[in-house]
Parts: C-alpha cells; structure tokens; sequence
C-alpha cells in the first residue's frame, strides 16, 4: 500500500487534494465572513483572504509532507526566505515594467489618471499574494517537484509550463495563443527560478510581483479575471493589435510579454543548469529508488 501512496502521480493527486481542501476551507470561512460583516470592497477582502488563506494553505501542505513524504520541508524553509523572495519580486516587476515600457514606446499603452488609494494597492498587493502561494504550491511545490523528482528537470518543467498555461484557458478572454504564451512564458520562468533554489520563494515573489504590477500598479488588469474591482495606481488603456498587446486576455497574451519573458526563463534555465542543479533522468531513477 505504501508502495502505491509514494508512487509520483498517486502523491501529485494527494497533495493537490491536501492544498485544495485546505483553500477550499480558508475560502468558505471567508465568504462566511464576508456575509456576516456585509464586506463588499475587494481591497478589504483581499487582505482578510490573505490573513485566513495564507495559513491554512501553507499547513495543509506542510500537514501533507509530514504524514505522505514524511521529511523536513525544506521547499518552503524560512532560511533566506526573504532575500529569494525579494529578488523574484524584483524580477517579476522588473519584467512586467519593462513591457509596459514598450508599449508605451510604441504608443500602445496610454496612462488617462493617476490615483493612490492606500485600500486598493494593499488589496492588490495581499491578493496577489493568495493567489501566487496557491498556484505556487500546486504547480512548482508539488507537480514540478515531484515530477523532477520522477522524470528529471527537463520533463518537469515540461510538464509543469504546459499544465500551468491549460488551467489559464477558462480565464475571460482566453484563446489558444494565449494558452500557449502563458505556459512558455510564465510556466517556463516559474519552473526556471524553483530549479534555481529548489524552493518556493522566489517564484512566488516573482509570480505576485507580476499580478501587483498588472492589478496594483500600470492599471492593466482584467475585470472579473485577477484584480477584480480594484483600481491601479494608474488608470491606462491599451490599444492596437491584439496580438501586442494582449486584448481581453491581457499583458500574459500579448507576443511581447511573450518573447521577454520566455527569453528571461530561458537566461535562468542556464544559470540552473551551469549551477548544477538540473536532474537528469538516470539521477531521479537514484532519488526513486529503495
């Protein structure tokens, strides 16, 4: 019996299982709460999810290793926790700045307003927070690691970018392309960074950075997608051809998000590589066996 829970596909399931529930929970008590005290602002919500969502995600996954893996947590130890959190969200802000800024060179990206309002970015900002630690956990914690862990890095973030961009494809305004981009562009830099570490942090401050950036800051956020009702620091449009600058998808579905960020998973893949911390084929059949 133990043979079948520790085989790598029968502890994706589980985990997964052991995440969900626990943000299934944390979401029903916030509702509950949201209810009872009438809250309607997204700002305030957000906040409130990040205070109950947050740990109760993280121990739900933690609950799993302990009882399935039955090891330390080493993916989401607090050693240099902050510094590898820091830089991923300087990369993921730097990376989402850096197309907003050619979008605007090219007349693309056009700023009407300018409006802070304290309640919106830290809303924006708590929000993104939830949202990356529970992608995070599914997709780099559990299914890119256990899969390396199986298959190698290759395989896994293989796996992991193209799992990543499908479950984008019930997002508003999705379209194939769209699919497609996120999953070479996100999924591939996310997978790049956690095998640069082999932990979490800093793809989960790089995945938040870029959802603050799109919600919080440059104003480009979907309604009703990410960022809900919450306003950005700045009020923008974006105009041309869908295919620059995303169209009801988003910045994720435009080509030049596409080719920057691919290109930057790409610069980090190598780093990983020439740091010798891929995992080959033959090294993972060692991890798997007794």
């Amino acid at each position: 019996m133990n043979k079948i829970v520790q085989f790598p596909v029968i502890r994706i399931l589980i985990a997964v299982l052991f995440v969900g529930v626990g943000i299934a929970i944390g979401q029903i008590i916030l509702n509950l709460l949201r209810s009872v005290l009438s809250i309607t602002d997204t700002g305030i919500a957000n906040i409130l999810a990040f205070v109950l969502i947050t740990p109760i995600a993280y121990f739900s996954y933690a609950l799993y290793v302990r009882l399935i893996e039955k090891r330390e947590l080493t993916e989401l130890s607090l050693s240099n926790a902050f510094r590898e959190f820091g830089l991923g969200f300087l990369i993921g802000f730097g990376l989402f700045a850096s197309v907003i800024l050619i979008l605007w060179l090219l007349g693309l990206y056009t700023v009407n307003g300018f409006e802070f309002i304290l309640l919106s970015l830290l809303g924006a900002l708590f929000g993104a927070f939830v949202s990356a630690l529970a992608q995070e956990l599914v997709f780099r914690a559990v299914i890119y690691r256990i899969t390396e862990e199986w298959l190698g890095t290759w395989w896994a973030v293989s796996i992991s970018a193209i799992l990543f961009g499908l479950i984008h494809l019930s997002s508003a305004g999705a379209t194939i392309f769209s699919t497609l981009a996120v999953a070479l562009q996100a999924g591939v830099i996310l997978a790049a960074v956690y095998t640069l570490t082999h932990r979490i942090w800093m793809a989960l401050g790089l995945h938040m950075a870029w959802d603050f950036a799109n919600d919080g800051v440059f104003g480009v956020g979907i309604a009703g997608q990410s960022g809900e009702s919450l306003k950005g620091l700045f009020q923008a449009s974006l105009q041309g051809p869908e295919l620059l600058n995303g169209g009801k998808f988003g910045i994720e579905g435009s080509l030049i998000a596409l080719v920057i960020v691919l290109l930057a998973g790409i610069a980090i893949l190598r780093i990983s590589m020439q740091n010798g911390q891929f995992i080959h084929r033959q090294k993972a059949d060692q991890n798997l066996s007794p």
